[in-house]
């Protein structure tokens, strides 16, 4: 009759400490998808590394505060935020950037921006990469129009371009109406330079931890595809949060 009583006594004991550990974890899907040209593979493992599925980070992302600190090196850069000279029923275009050079550990990140309104088919949507300390283009890309108003995604592996280490780049959307005459053009232009991986201190990867880490756009990308996986209602209002400490109060949907 001891051991029964004895079981019966510990077993209270059992069940809370299998409480306290039942937390459910949720993975991240948030690799990206296949690019296309040679060495495809290599960019796509580069570039998703920074949203590599990651379960627990994922977990812990949900509640944790998302709040960007700029990186301490670099100097803040003017940010051209649509042309004043555009056409009035062309829709302005918004990089989704903060107006310094912002930083991404991916060799192939991906890039947002807003537009706030279908732009008409006879305009062209020019995506254009240019190192800062060269005057031509790396790579000058037609978009495909936008289907609806709002936040776009730009996957730069899909294009097989790859930033190198320490190299700030400048990167603009433009609406082109008429291509014979830029004055019309709607342009909103950004900045990128991508840094080691190391920058994130050895924490694991997670919304909060990029943006942390001064990494916008690892921050960003992350939170948007957990919100494009259905994770939770909450992200929405984080990234909400994120867009409005860069002054992005446009692109808050």
């Amino acid at each position: 009759m001891t051991a029964p009583s004895l079981v019966s006594r510990a077993l209270p004991c059992t069940i809370l400490a299998v409480g306290l550990l039942a937390t459910p974890l949720r993975a991240q899907d948030a690799a990206e998808p296949p690019s296309a040209g040679a060495d495809s593979h290599t960019r796509e493992a580069e570039g998703s590394e920074a949203t590599a599925p990651v379960a627990a980070a994922s977990a812990r992302s949900l509640h944790e505060p998302v709040v960007y600190k700029p990186p301490r090196r670099g100097s803040p850069r003017h940010k051209v935020a649509g042309a004043t000279r555009s056409a009035p029923a062309l829709p302005l275009p918004l990089a989704l950037a903060p107006d310094h050079v912002a930083h991404t550990v991916a060799a192939s990140p991906v890039l947002y921006w807003h537009i706030d309104g279908v732009p008409p088919e006879t305009a062209r949507v020019v995506f254009t990469l240019t190192r800062d300390d060269a005057a031509d283009p790396v790579r000058e890309i037609e978009l495909p129009h936008p289907a609806r108003a709002g936040i776009q995604r730009l996957r730069l592996a899909d294009h097989g371009v790859e930033l190198q280490r320490d190299v700030e780049y400048a990167w603009s959307i433009s609406l082109v109406p008429d291509a014979g005459d830029h004055e019309e053009d709607a342009v909103s232009t950004a900045y990128v330079r991508r840094v080691g991986r190391d920058a994130l201190g050895g924490r694991a990867p997670s919304p909060g931890a990029y943006a942390d880490a001064g990494l916008w756009y690892d921050a960003l990308a992350s939170l948007s595809d957990e919100i494009e996986a259905g994770a939770d209602p909450e992200l929405s209002e984080a990234r909400n949060s994120l867009l409005r400490q860069a002054h992005l109060d446009a692109a808050v949907e």
